[in-house]
């Protein structure tokens, strides 16, 4: 008998259309084979969950699953799992997506944050991942108009965990970004010293990039001596700066012509790998 893959799991006892559950017992067969085949080179465990929940997002629009339902749908199947899956993570991911396409950002922020702590559990190996996930949660925290109270901790906790993860795997280019981020949500609170040291240390981060290491030292600069002399600034008729705004501080409407590109642009940054969600 044909084996079944392990990811077909997504679609036990979940109530999800039959033609989504027939698709992933097809690709655990073809899988299967291909692995016990000598002459063919066998498919990557962690590539097989990532066809397998392209296939199931597939077929739920299809369906005519909205998005939030297929959210609260790939949520419900990761936390049901046991140990580490390719799959599980990518279904954590697949529904923040989904949250992010009903401008359900803290939602979409929320999920993000579970799939970094699903991922560190286990292992040096996937905090590249999980700081992706966390830098993702920031910038949807960011698009949330009504924050509550302690979404600023939260947010922050994010882009620190971010940025350690990011130096310590030597990707230090998506440090600096976080560390921009860092400096913006210092500059929303007002807190101009701490946004001048989060902007001294992207400018570190980026190092050879001289475009983007002299903006981030002129920010920084800037942000120290005004922080210095806000008194005398704002004695002069000058704009106070705790009235300084995010530079992309308009936040993506699906009602905007282009809000599909606005958020591909807003998560492009956000890892080494381009992801397809969109």
């Amino acid at each position: 008998m044909l084996a079944r893959s392990k990811h077909v799991f997504l679609h036990e006892g979940t109530g999800l259309p039959a033609a989504a559950a027939a698709a992933l017992i097809v690709m655990g067969t073809v899988s299967s084979l291909l692995r016990r085949g000598a002459a063919v080179k066998p498919i990557p465990r962690c590539e097989e969950g990532k066809q397998a929940v392209y296939a199931v997002m597939s077929l739920q629009e299809e369906e005519g699953l909205g998005p939030e339902a297929r959210g609260d749908w790939f949520m419900s199947s990761g936390r049901r799992q046991r140990g580490w899956s390719c799959a599980v993570s990518r279904a954590f991911e697949a529904a923040a997506y989904a949250y992010v396409l009903a401008e359900n950002w803290r939602k979409a922020a929320l999920t993000f944050s579970e799939q970094a702590a699903y991922d560190l559990q286990f292992g040096d190996e996937h905090e590249l991942t999980a700081a992706s996930a966390l830098l993702r949660s920031a910038k949807c925290y960011f698009q949330i108009e009504d924050k509550e109270e302690g979404e600023f901790a939260a947010t922050k906790h994010a882009l620190k965990k971010a940025i350690a993860l990011f130096v310590k795997k030597n990707n230090l280019l998506l440090a600096a970004k976080s560390c921009v981020e860092l400096a913006e949500l210092y500059l929303q609170h007002h807190q101009l010293r701490n946004a001048s040291d989060s902007y001294e240390q992207a400018a570190d981060y980026y190092g050879a990039n001289r475009r983007r290491n002299r903006y981030c030292r002129f920010k920084a600069n800037l942000l120290r001596f005004t922080a210095a002399n806000e008194e005398v600034l704002c004695a002069m008729g000058m704009v106070p700066v705790k009235e300084c705004k995010r530079r992309s501080s308009r936040h993506i409407k699906s009602s905007d012509p282009d809000w599909r590109a606005r958020v591909r642009h807003l998560f492009s940054s956000t890892s080494i790998i381009q992801q397809p969600w969109m």
